[in-house]
């Protein structure tokens, strides 16, 4: 490591090592300082007995050619490793419909008339605004630029060009949490059967833009070898830019003075180092960096206090199935599939109970065979859970107000992940068990341990009217030259926000370091001129 640097960049997932890429190309030479001993964040992975287990992605979105994804990685490097088409996509599922979600859409809509045919006015609508919202989909991606970003004359041009696109959601917007997506689905549809499908959903958009993004054969699994190969992408990208990457290095304090950043202090095998940096990024959970890396006041409390009580995405309990034969022999395809009750409270999808939970069911085996060793197969299961349901999990709380994972927690977690095989006997293939050979248990603990999320949430706050209110998300802090990337900048999860994230935090430091990359580097992002041009331009 140096003494100093352009810019330090907390957090080594996949949203700061993007960020740390895109400046390098700059001209910024960055260090990234993650605490873990290997980079990646919810995109890690872990290997056991020569099976190769993704811990985050169920599918990718925004890696078409007009994409946010696509176009962000091809400008890191036009050779990045390329996720590929994923026809079959999800499968909802219950004891009384069995539905798939694919990408030629009529036929999604055929099985729609089919399993409900007194819905038919209903369905027809619904898939009219599906379309609309599909075309809306294709236009996002040329408008993610942050205002912050923006001249006033830029933001007046910027949301001309951009109403066209945002219109065919805003009638939708303000359907959300349970009494809201029941008014919004009774727009289209008169009984209660239908609406069952959707009834794990906390906000109507999230009913419709499933299929809009399958009418834009917009669904993508990660490269072969796992996500883990985007990791490792980034990795090499920013070595060969000059970026010092620090594994195995926890960040302790952010150095300020007076109200402006000006390195921060880590440790690294016991040892303590100061690094001085024009500017900070925390590309990671920034509710802990400000209770943990900023002296107490610094900002304020109810600053703080907003983020804690922000909609956020929940943790999880995840179980990762090693098997004796190809998933395939079990009766599994491509798609996820999506199990869920009939007929109980929207909560209870999301409460943690894995006999009426939601479950996501899916084969990274059957999607990609270099995962696993030949005649094996792979199955993870997943369910949106709580930190703090079932007494923390089990876990001891010690005398310094420390929680620990002893015993209780181990069995308690296997427990639960045996109920969950029930469940997929009972509900998908009831010789699922017998061709377990190992599993590995992912606890909300798990999930916090590995990454200081608040509540070890999966992907920070939530899109929906309140967090937009509240102004959740931002790229500034209040503290000078200190900025956020990653999940708080902006609302929402997964590589698309990421990366639109890691694109907006470059352009505010361009904008002041950098004055003729910014311009250009803007005009990319918002489609203006194509990958070819930038490049002559830069």
């Amino acid at each position: 490591m140096q003494n100093s640097y352009d810019v330090v960049i907390i957090g080594g997932g996949v949203s700061g090592l993007t960020l740390g890429a895109i400046l390098a190309k700059a001209g910024q030479k960055c260090c990234i300082v993650e605490k873990e001993p290997h980079p990646g964040g919810y995109l890690a992975g872990f290997e056991r007995k020569g099976f190769l287990f993704d811990t985050a992605i169920h599918w990718l979105n925004q890696f078409n050619e007009e994409g946010i994804a696509h176009r962000c990685f091809s400008f890191i490097d036009k050779d990045y490793p390329k996720p590929k088409q994923l026809n079959h996509i999800q499968r909802y599922q219950t004891d009384n419909f069995n539905i798939l979600l694919q990408t030629d859409l009529e036929k999604v809509k055929t099985e729609f008339h089919q399993a409900f045919p007194e819905e038919k006015k209903g369905i027809e609508k619904f898939f009219n605004h599906v379309n609309q919202l599909s075309k809306a989909s294709k236009k996002i991606s040329f408008f993610t630029r942050s205002a912050q970003t923006m001249s006033i004359t830029d933001k007046a041009l910027f949301y001309t060009r951009a109403l066209p696109a945002i219109l065919p959601m805003i009638k939708h917007i303000r359907y959300v949490d349970d009494k809201g997506v029941t008014k919004g689905l009774s727009k289209y549809f008169k009984g209660n059967s239908i609406k069952d499908i959707f009834s794990s959903e906390s906000d109507l958009l999230s009913c419709l833009f499933p299929l809009a993004w399958a009418k834009n054969n917009d669904y993508y699994i990660p490269p072969s070898g796992g996500s883990i190969e985007i990791i490792n992408w980034l990795m090499e990208q920013n070595q060969q830019f000059g970026n010092d990457v620090l594994l195995g290095t926890k960040a302790s304090t952010i150095l300020t003075e007076k109200r402006k950043a000006v390195g921060i202090e880590v440790f690294q095998k016991e040892k303590s180092f100061k690094l001085n940096s024009n500017y900070i990024v925390i590309a990671s959970d920034l509710i802990s960096a400000y209770r943990n890396l900023l002296p107490k006041g610094f900002i304020s409390e109810k600053q703080i206090q907003k983020l804690e009580n922000s909609k956020q995405y929940k943790s999880a309990f995840t179980v990762a199935v090693a098997l004796d034969c190809p998933a395939e022999d079990l009766g599994f395809g491509e798609e996820l599939i999506l199990l869920f009750k009939n007929n109980i409270e929207r909560s209870l999808h999301e409460d943690s109970n894995p006999d009426h939970s939601k479950l996501s069911v899916l084969s990274p085996s059957v999607r990609d065979k270099s995962v696993c060793p030949k005649g094996k197969g792979m199955v993870s299961i997943y369910m949106a859970a709580d930190i703090d349901k079932y007494d923390f999990w089990k876990t001891e709380l010690d005398s310094n107000g420390k929680r620990h994972r002893g015993k209780e927690y181990k069995d308690f977690k296997n427990t639960i992940a045996k109920r969950l095989f029930e469940r997929v006997d009972k509900e998908i293939n009831p010789a699922f068990s017998k061709h377990i050979l190992f599993f590995e248990v992912a606890t909300p603990y798990t999930y916090y341990r590995y990454t200081d999320n608040y509540n070890g949430t999966i992907m920070g706050p939530r899109p929906g009217k309140e967090n937009m209110q509240n102004k959740v998300a931002s790229y500034f802090t209040g503290v000078e030259n200190m900025l956020v990337g990653g999940q708080w900048a902006e609302l929402g999860g997964g590589i698309p926000t990421t990366s639109r994230a890691a694109l907006n935090t470059a352009l505010i430091i361009l904008k002041k370091e950098n004055k003729r990359y910014f311009k250009q580097l803007s005009n990319y992002v918002d489609g203006k001129i194509s990958l070819t041009k930038l490049k002559k331009l830069l």
